[in-house]
């Protein structure tokens, strides 16, 4: 089972999402279908936040990155397509993440309602 999907659940759910990124970058992007497939399953890879970053995730502090960071992330609400708020776990509460933040953690839990 790939990483995705056992954030997921299952492979179908890993598709499906993937499916729905596709279909957002071939509508708000203009994109090639086979070109915005290959662009997700990249950052899928990746772990690329520009592609991967969804409410409900937890994101954690990757190893060796700045230890005055948040050890924890939980994605909560986006106020535009470059600002997530997130709550840290207790450390300073909810707060403003820019999208480009989130290379220093790595995704560890996905909670999809």
């Amino acid at each position: 089972m790939t990483r995705l999907a056992e954030l997921l659940g299952s492979e179908a759910a890993a598709a499906q999402w993937k499916n729905s990124r596709v279909h957002r970058l071939v509508i708000w992007e203009r994109l090639d279908p086979n070109a915005a497939l290959d662009l997700v399953e990249q950052a899928v890879d990746e772990q690329d936040p520009a592609i991967l970053a969804d409410l409900g995730q937890v994101w954690t502090r990757r190893f060796g990155v700045d230890p005055d960071l948040p050890d924890v992330l939980f994605l909560t609400a986006w106020l535009d397509r470059e600002h997530l708020v997130a709550e840290d776990g207790g450390r300073t509460g909810t707060g403003v993440v820019p999208l480009l933040a989130l290379h220093a953690y790595e995704l560890d839990y996905w909670h999809r309602p």
